[in-house]
């Protein structure tokens, strides 16, 4: 399943390039961006018409936008400030934030992904290692119509790459798109019911053991609940044992509807949301959830409460990104 996403991308990036006219951007607009984002008139005007004439940008369904359109207006928010501030903003942010570590087996889990997609002197995984040090992880997309292959990158790995073909000499640009995977921030995980975990009370001192640990529990609430679906997402040959999908609630939450969807949002401290846990085996399972959720949603860690049990579970679920 997950293979479909890369022809999905391409559509996307397609009615984008199709959207876009370069009409001529307005005062209100600019001096919206630069309240919402502290930037200069300048900085501000520029960044409208970068994100606009981005093919690779990330829109809102209009069920999506009807939910969050009154709250996210009182904010000073327009549709398009919006989606600039949960899709692009981060993933520049990111991108910008440079890092020597070296790659760990888990780090397309904790990472924003991109796919690379695969040809000229990066037409194999060996090239890849061959001028960038690591072998990525390789998915083929594929249709009544074309196919294509392309490997999982994290946007250091992208940067390692370029690198390695500018040490090399090689005048070759590298096609990368954005896979639509819901977030799993590496170095501060969020906590559903808080809104700024950043306060000394709210910090995870051993973020590892969430981040990097498989089996890992995860609370689902909607349609992951069901086994059928959980087998179709997982893309295995039998549906989850019943016993593997246990009956739980979290605290700090509430459910909101998406159109036809259900959207776990952060709540007061009190306030419950009963689902169910299921245990994730790998970091493979953990990708194939995040792809299905879709950048509208974030990993956050929360405290689970198994059926039967006094003592909560430590483990993680999918948040509405856009509810921060």
């Amino acid at each position: 399943m997950e293979t479909d996403f890369l022809l999905q991308e391409l559509e996307r990036m397609g009615a984008n390039a199709a959207d876009f006219e370069d009409d001529e951007i307005s005062e209100v607009d600019i001096n919206r961006w630069r309240t919402l984002f502290s930037t200069t008139y300048e900085d501000a005007e520029n960044s409208i018409k970068a994100y606009r004439a981005d093919i690779d940008r990330q829109r809102f369904s209009g069920e999506l936008w009807l939910e969050l359109r009154a709250s996210k207006e009182a904010q000073g928010f327009d549709r398009e400030a919006c989606e600039y501030a949960l899709f692009c903003r981060s993933k520049v942010m990111n991108a910008d934030t440079p890092t020597t570590s070296p790659r760990s087996a888990h780090s397309l889990a904790n990472d924003t992904l991109s796919g690379l997609i695969l040809g000229g002197p990066l037409s194999t995984p060996e090239d890849a290692r061959d001028i960038a040090g690591f072998t990525p992880t390789v998915a083929k997309a594929e249709s009544e119509d074309s196919s294509a292959s392309f490997c999982y990158v994290t946007a250091e790995e992208e940067q390692r790459i370029r690198k390695g073909l500018g040490d090399r000499g090689v005048s070759f640009e590298p096609w990368f798109i954005t896979i639509n995977v819901a977030a799993k921030h590496h170095s501060a995980l969020p906590k559903l019911g808080v809104d700024d975990t950043t306060m000394p009370q709210h910090r995870l001192n051993n973020i590892t053991d969430l981040t990097q640990q498989y089996p890992i529990l995860y609370f689902f609430y909607g349609t992951l609940a069901q086994p059928e679906v959980l087998k179709r997402v997982l893309e295995s040959e039998h549906e989850p044992n019943p016993s593997s999908l246990q009956p739980a609630h979290v605290l700090g939450g509430k459910i909101t509807n998406l159109g036809q969807y259900r959207a776990l949002v952060n709540s007061s401290s009190d306030s419950r949301v009963s689902g169910h846990a299921f245990m994730v085996q790998s970091e493979n399972q953990e990708r194939a959830l995040r792809l299905h959720e879709t950048k509208l949603y974030e990993v956050v860690r929360c405290d689970i409460w198994l059926s039967g049990r006094s003592v909560p579970v430590k483990g993680l679920t999918f948040r509405l990104a856009a509810s921060r």
